[in-house]
């Protein structure tokens, strides 16, 4: 380095310096130096200090020059982010269901902290806003500040390239998330997104079917009943030959796939295992999917599509209803609550109960997840700081994330909300049951499975659904399904 050699050429002037007075100065016994003498040492002395006062700017100003270039580092850049207060427009791609949470509890309160941002809002269907990211990474402009979508869609823009790292900024975060929720954010170390809400899976029941079968009603009874698929068969069996009623809807031409992910996810089968080779024809895939054949076979289940009227009617008809009788039960996730009380169920409320989803064998694990959203920000934002703020506001902080909770059911990813009051409150809607806890019990179980941290998700997802249809109506069985479905995925995706 430059600097060090001129440091060390003004040390040895100054050492010379040091000798040479010394060597002038004598002795009290001595006789006194002649004033010419005395005269060429401080003019000596001037030149001396004269050239290191010259070597210390000049050594100070390379410094400084060189400083000045540094180029910042990932760190600086997020705590500069971070300190300024925002400012500017804000451009949001969101389901409008998502802002309606935002809307009905702590938008206001965003808007009042930080009066200088403008925000926008563009409104797309779930799978949208990913696509539309998607399209605008891959063109290089159109896209928004800030993005919020589900998880099964994060790691497909992460593939992407286009997508910010927030590591830094996560740094006083990262404590307050489960680790395998961030993985769904994460890639080789890399954080991407910050989690919203998670689906934690649970077993809706009907109280007053349950009831009109001769079966108990509360809710710890009901878990015991449904402890296993096998004991839940059992369950749906006793309803089906005492009140006629079918135990949930599971459509056979037109499955998702849903329920096998779910049957899936808690045992910890994942789409690929770890070194990335496909796994669903594997013997425990086969297992699961015949199992849900059970049900199909004990003709225990209604056959309408998730998300249809008829799907609606089974979850909200009168117990009485012979025309379009209702299901006595459905395995969903907890942001399913909302849907039930606001739009999907609401004449149904005091009926409905929530007990633990069945394990796939005795004393094994009682949870699984579905859906979930998270918040992402492109790197052709045009006001990351202003998204930062937005993130750290309304999915950051404790009190607002039980706010928007409280409204829409919308189970937060923030572990320290669990100790809020409010999941220790009683729902009224599921006859004063005190749901939150449950929840939160099944959060804090569900296995990790390698699903959603994959970029290959929906293709691996549709291939699914195409061998549960195929196995439901006969055409293949599980295992000639799920090996045509593994082989597709094989073929579109170029995994072993």
């Amino acid at each position: 380095m430059r600097e060090t050699k001129k440091f060390y050429q003004l040390l040895c002037i100054l050492v010379a310096l040091s000798l040479f007075l010394a060597a002038c100065g004598g002795s009290e016994a001595e006789e006194p130096v002649a004033v010419e003498s005395a005269t060429a040492v401080v003019e000596k002395a001037s030149e001396v200090v004269e050239e290191a006062t010259a070597v210390v700017e000049e050594v100070t100003e390379e410094v400084a020059e060189e400083v000045a270039v540094e180029e910042p580092t990932a760190e600086a850049e997020a705590e500069e982010m971070a300190a300024d207060m925002p400012s500017g427009k804000l451009l949001i791609w969101v389901q409008q269901a998502n802002q309606d949470v935002w809307e009905q509890t702590v938008l206001e309160d965003f808007k009042a902290a930080y009066p200088d941002i403008e925000l926008e809002f563009v409104n797309y269907a779930p799978e949208e806003v990913a696509n539309q990211a998607g399209l605008a990474i891959q063109g290089g402009t159109g896209g928004p500040d800030l993005g919020v979508t589900q998880y099964r869609d994060i790691q497909p823009l992460i593939s992407l390239g286009g997508i910010m790292d927030i590591t830094p900024l996560m740094d006083d975060y990262k404590a307050e998330f489960n680790e395998d929720i961030l993985a769904y954010c994460e890639t080789d170390g890399v954080l991407y997104c910050v989690p919203w809400d998670i689906g934690p899976s649970v077993t809706y029941y009907r109280r007053d079917i349950f009831e009109a079968a001769g079966l108990a009603s509360d809710p710890e009874s009901v878990s015991n009943m449904v402890a296993t698929w096998d004991s839940y068969l059992d369950t749906c069996l006793t309803i089906k030959e005492e009140t006629g009623l079918n135990c949930f809807p599971q459509n056979k031409a037109n499955n998702y796939g849903l329920m096998l992910i779910d049957m899936l996810w808690q045992q910890g089968i994942g789409f690929f295992d770890d070194e990335g080779a496909v796994t669903i024809a594997n013997p425990e895939v086969v297992a699961t999917l015949e199992k849900l054949g059970e049900f199909w076979e004990a003709d225990v289940t209604s056959d309408n599509l998730d998300w249809s009227d008829p799907w609606y009617t089974d979850l909200n008809a009168a117990i009485d209803n012979e025309d379009t009788p209702p299901v006595a039960t459905l395995v969903y996730p907890a942001w399913m609550g909302n849907f039930f009380k606001t739009w999907i169920a609401p004449e149904q409320e005091g009926n409905w109960g929530v007990a633990y989803m069945p394990a796939w064998k005795e004393g094994g694990v009682r949870a699984s997840m579905a859906g979930g959203s998270a918040y992402f920000i492109p790197k052709a934002s045009t006001n990351p700081e202003a998204a930062w703020a937005f993130i750290e506001f309304m999915a950051l902080d404790n009190d607002n994330q039980v706010a928007q909770y409280a409204y829409s059911d919308y189970f937060p990813t923030l572990t320290s909300t669990y100790d809020d009051p409010l999941f220790s409150e009683p729902d009224p809607y599921f006859g004063d049951q005190v749901t939150r806890e449950l929840y939160a019990d099944v959060a804090g179980n569900v296995p990790y499975a390698y699903i959603y941290d994959s970029e290959y998700y929906n293709t691996v997802a549709g291939a699914l659904a195409t061998a549960v249809q195929n196995f439901a109506l006969g055409n293949m069985t599980a295992e000639e399904a799920l090996q045509d479905a593994a082989d597709t995925v094989r073929l579109e995706t170029g995994t072993p």
